[in-house]
């Protein structure tokens, strides 16, 4: 038997949230009767004209019969339109996360230097180390707050000499997002344009449309950025797998010889084009409206019981508890689903994604139950 590499044994997978299926039937609970919170996802579900072509879709035998379009040409045509860039700077994945382990495979050498900034996806750890590179974090002095500051991010990018750096924007689980302004600072701290940045803009749509200004603008192509971006999470569409990228044609060229052919199914690239229709946008852009709002009610309320929240640009939420793993048994118990954060090095927080207001109310009166008890 030839010897695996030695890091698919010593680096393990992190832990995500979303249903554990296997924890649910150890429990005896059914899947559909837990409340996700957390996942950071639209609860109101992509717009029916989604639903509509995927049934139209799969109403034609020759969808299963025949291999996807590897080029994914008309998903990247609808992409460039909605994020008005040419389609030589776009590819597509099969979700954010195939994309983050392909900039590893493609980019990351052993023993190579590479700054993550932390608290934050665990992916990205992973796909470094799975390739053999040194990761260095950058992460907040104190758990007061959560948030990095430019100095401290810089002072560690001129220490560390890093030739990745990975920044995701709205972080998640902290939601700190970063104006324009803070990301052409931090990109001072690389004049020369050697680091490679890798900014995951998975959450951007969760950020108000008035702090986050016109995203399109806010990082100045050049031969160093890729942009990591999603479309499970503001239409719904997790079960497919469905991201992409956008980076210049001599990246994206890197990157797709080494990416698997056939990568993104034939439904998820329909579903794409169809999330990306007037209709649908509009869809998104209003249902996410609803649900920030939603969001800065959950957190009063929450905040009424004496739960600290950290401050937060999107619509999930750090939240301070005694004992995480405990809170968040107590509430799956009661059918309610939340992120235990001791995973991201946070062991007495729990991140919760807002819903509609009836399940947030549900989620609020459990809470303030839970804290009755004890």
């Amino acid at each position: 038997m030839p010897s695996p590499r030695s890091t698919v044994i010593t680096v393990p997978p992190p832990i995500h949230g979303a249903r554990d299926y296997t924890e649910l039937q150890r429990l005896g609970l059914a899947p559909d009767d837990v409340i996700d919170f957390s996942t950071n996802s639209n609860p109101y579900g992509p717009h029916p004209a989604i639903f509509q072509a995927m049934g139209e879709a799969l109403a034609d035998p020759a969808l299963v019969r025949r291999y996807p379009d590897r080029d994914c040409l008309a998903l990247r045509a609808a992409i460039a339109v909605a994020d008005k860039v040419p389609q030589e700077n776009i590819l597509p994945g099969n979700g954010a996360t195939e994309l983050i382990h392909l900039i590893a495979l493609t980019f990351v050498k052993p023993d190579s230097r590479h700054l993550i900034l932390s608290p934050t996806f665990g992916e990205y750890s992973r796909a470094l180390h799975l390739m053999g590179g040194k990761v260095y974090e950058c992460r907040p002095e104190t758990h007061h707050l959560l948030h990095l500051d430019l100095e401290t991010i810089t002072t560690t990018i001129h220490r560390v000499q890093p030739d990745t750096i990975w920044l995701c924007n709205p972080n998640n689980p902290t939601g700190q997002y970063w104006s324009k302004a803070e990301l052409a600072q931090l990109r001072a701290a690389d004049p020369d344009a050697r680091i490679l940045w890798i900014i995951d803009e998975a959450y951007r749509h969760f950020v108000d449309p008035g702090a986050r200004g016109n995203d399109e603008e806010q990082w100045t192509w050049g031969e160093n950025v890729i942009r990591l971006r999603s479309l499970t999470k503001d239409h719904s569409l997790a079960g497919l797998r469905l991201g992409y990228l956008l980076a210049a044609p001599k990246l994206v060229n890197l990157l797709k010889a080494a990416q698997p052919p056939w990568s993104v199914n034939s439904l998820a690239q329909m579903a794409g084009v169809a999330a990306l229709q007037t209709e649908s946008i509009t869809w998104r852009n209003f249902t996410l409206t609803q649900l920030r709002q939603h969001a800065l009610d959950l957190w009063v309320g929450l905040s009424q019981l004496g739960l600290p929240i950290h401050p937060t640009s999107t619509t999930f939420a750090l939240l301070k508890v005694k004992h995480a793993p405990e809170f968040r048994h107590h509430l799956l118990m009661r059918g309610l689903l939340v992120r235990d954060c001791a995973s991201f090095g946070l062991p007495g927080h729990i991140r919760v994604a807002a819903h509609r207001p009836a399940a947030n109310e549900r989620l609020r009166a459990t809470i303030a139950e839970l804290l009755a008890q004890n």
